[in-house]
């Protein structure tokens, strides 16, 4: 009986010890990392922002934005809006506290590049998932021949009262232009460059074979309101197609056929008068902001379609913004330039 119990004793002490080790090797489950992208293949874009400023241009290519102070009722009248969209799973969704729309002015040109004016300045920025800016990456010389950022409107239409608009995406270039203002470095300002380095060593705009749209302009060509999808495409074989590059509005075959699309977010634009509009109103009227029934039939109407765009009836705030504009803006010396 005595060695029954010793050996039951051996066996339960087996038993435990057994027990103890493999609980102590056995890992406890915690959070899986991101995993970093294998050699060859580049970060996932998880976040995107688009800063929309406006500007005015020193050389086709050579934009200049100067900062403004100015602090407005209404923050979509600001001349610079910050937006960015988040993917979630599959899908892409606007931040919160993000601008949902964008007011524009219908560009007007006085003979060449550097009177045409407004021009909007577009900077873009991606994100991976653990909020790394992975510009460079996409910038490389190696890879930067496979990706580029269209810029294209969707559900073109007139605002009440106007003549309809006969939109088809050919028809494109009517209603919008973007120029593609690329550098290499990605990062670095060709137009500071010259000025500050040697020759050798200044940055310089891409070819227009070389479109990647981290750095361009928006103009306006009509007013309108539409959607404006800017989405990035990656074609693995190389973007041209016969040696010549897609157009802003439209992925060649390079991308629909052999390539994917890695995001599509939309924009709603509000181009509600011009630059003649805008101009008037910054004047002012009697040192204070213009009545409404100061202003000329065609500014009414643009007055309507931009309190429409701000869900406004308030005409004396929104002409009061743009006097704050006008008085706001910085010095020509400063600012940012491409």
């Amino acid at each position: 009986m005595k060695n029954i119990c010793i050996k039951a004793s051996a066996l339960a002490l087996l038993f435990v010890g057994a027990f103890f080790l493999t609980s102590c090797g056995k890992k406890t489950d915690e959070p899986k990392p991101t995993p970093a992208p294998q050699e060859g293949e580049l970060p996932e874009i998880t976040k995107v922002t688009f800063r929309i400023g406006e500007s005015h241009l020193h050389s086709k290519k050579g934009i200049h934005y100067v900062p403004n102070t100015a602090k407005t009722e209404f923050p979509l009248l600001a001349i610079e809006q910050k937006i960015t969209y988040v993917k979630e799973g599959n899908t892409w969704k606007l931040a919160s506290g993000s601008p949902d729309r964008l007011i524009g002015i219908q560009m007007i040109s006085y003979g060449d590049y550097t009177t045409a004016a407004p021009d909007y300045a577009l900077w873009v920025t991606y994100y991976d998932a653990n909020g790394k800016e992975v510009n460079a990456a996409y910038a490389d010389p190696k890879v930067r021949n496979q990706y580029q950022l269209f810029l294209i409107p969707s559900d073109v239409k007139a605002f009440d009262g106007d003549d309809a608009i006969d939109f088809s995406i050919d028809k494109a270039p009517e209603i919008l232009h973007y120029e593609y203002c690329d550098s290499d470095p990605w990062d670095k300002s060709v137009q500071r460059s010259r000025k500050q380095d040697p020759q050798e060593k200044q940055a310089k705009f891409l070819s227009d074979n070389e479109p990647i749209g981290m750095k361009g302009y928006l103009q306006f060509k009509k007013i309108s309101q539409f959607n404006l999808h800017l989405a990035l495409w990656h074609a693995p074989k190389g973007k041209l197609e016969g040696d010549k590059p897609a157009p802003f509005y439209a992925p060649n075959k390079q991308f629909t056929e052999g390539g994917k699309k890695l995001f599509d977010v939309v924009l709603p634009i509000y181009v509600c008068g011009d630059r003649d509009f805008t101009d008037a109103i910054k004047s002012g009227y009697n040192d204070g902001a213009v009545p409404y029934n100061q202003l000329s039939t065609d500014h009414q109407k643009a007055a309507n379609r931009i309190m429409k765009a701000l869900n406004t009836k308030d005409w004396i705030k929104v002409a009061t913004d743009y006097l704050s504009l006008y008085h706001g803006g910085g010095a020509e010396s400063g600012g940012e330039e491409y």
